[in-house]
């Protein structure tokens, strides 16, 4: 068991906030100077999408520890806005990158919904290890998580439309360094955990793979400086036509439901959880 006496979670999480925070600044200024010398005008605008996500993600962080030193539920509810809009500038980022129009501004309606939900009802917070307990927070998780697999969606049906194999190698190098090396290895964590010390993975998992997020912030100036040598992408603009858009949601949504019903660490789920 996890001694309540030993947690440090603000610390924490005002820690890989502003780690968060301060690398994307550096990196931003920095790549800025570099793309504008080159041919490619688009790597500006993209690193401009790519660089608020991960502020949105380091502002939540310090959102998180600013709830926790005030107790205060607009603070917090603020944050969790914050972290989910982080998906909409993480798609905006996805099209300039594919050239593609991917119908980003969907992801604008679910996090409209999710504020409106959010800023309605009482949330619970709390607390724990290094980490903030979200005891209200599965309409807002949920969300968020249906938006990641959208995003993965899209990027792998762009995986699918490029016809050079770096290009290809790059939506992949794209996805490990925005998202999915802290994705993994806060599952891993949480999987772990849920075995060795009863982690709940409902209240438990957003806050840990938000603070595991900080690891991106190493992996990014990697991509960041091989994008311009190794992609060239499409000259001509493409769009994602809206049944597309409607198949992908779909497959999304089918897919979390999966992940919620069947996956054995989510019986932690109940109507008093998802309704507090």
């Amino acid at each position: 068991m996890i001694n309540l006496d030993m947690c440090y979670s603000k610390e924490v999480q005002a820690t890989t906030g502003t780690t968060i925070i301060s690398f994307s600044i550096l990196y931003y200024i920095f790549y800025s100077l570099k793309y504008h010398a080159t041919q490619k005008k688009w790597l500006s605008p993209f690193l401009k999408y790519i660089t608020v996500t991960f502020l949105c993600i380091g502002g939540h962080q310090i959102f998180e520890f600013l709830a926790l030193l005030t107790n205060n539920q607009i603070i917090y509810k603020v944050g969790l806005v914050v972290s989910i809009s982080s998906m909409y500038f993480a798609l905006r980022s996805l099209e300039i990158l594919l050239n593609r129009n991917l119908r980003s501004k969907v992801s604008l309606f679910v996090i409209g919904l999710v504020a409106l939900y959010i800023f309605t009802i009482n949330m619970s917070f709390e607390p724990y290890s290094f980490y903030l307990r979200h005891n209200s927070g599965f309409i807002w998780a949920s969300a968020w998580m249906l938006l990641f697999i959208y995003f993965h969606i899209c990027a792998l049906k762009g995986y699918k439309l490029l016809k050079n194999e770096n290009a290809k190698k790059t939506i992949i190098a794209y996805l490990l360094a925005t998202f999915d090396i802290s994705f993994i290895l806060s599952a891993i964590y949480v999987l772990w955990g849920y075995s060795q010390f009863s982690v709940n993975v409902c209240t438990d998992s957003p806050s840990i793979w938000c603070t595991f997020y900080v690891v991106q912030v190493f992996a990014l100036p990697i991509f960041l400086s091989s994008i311009p040598r190794i992609l060239d992408r499409p000259e001509n603009k493409t769009t994602q036509t809206l049944k597309q858009t409607i198949l992908y949601i779909t497959i999304s949504i089918v897919i979390l439901g999966v992940l919620i019903s069947t996956l054995p660490f989510f019986k932690c789920l109940s109507l008093k959880f998802v309704f507090p």
